[in-house]
């Protein structure tokens, strides 16, 4: 499936550069660490409205951790 978009976010990087790669790229598959992914939603640069799939890897390890549950719910709701 050559036509497939594909960009990967997580932090440690500026957001900015996260921000350019999604308006030069529009990827159709996002992947990326919770926290990161609520930062580009909420910038507005990641617009979730249209997901159709939300798929958390790790499930159990990313829930123990209280802020990653609460990054999580967020992001779900914003879909």
């Amino acid at each position: 499936m050559p036509a497939v978009k594909v960009s990967v976010f997580f932090g440690g990087l500026p957001t900015k550069n996260d921000e350019d790669v999604l308006k030069k790229n529009c990827p159709h598959i996002v992947v990326g660490t919770p926290g990161r992914i609520l930062s580009l939603a909420k910038s507005k640069a990641l617009n979730l409205r249209y997901v159709k799939h939300f798929i958390i890897d790790e499930c159990d390890k990313v829930l123990e951790s209280i802020d990653m549950r609460r990054d999580v719910q967020e992001i779900f709701k914003m879909t």
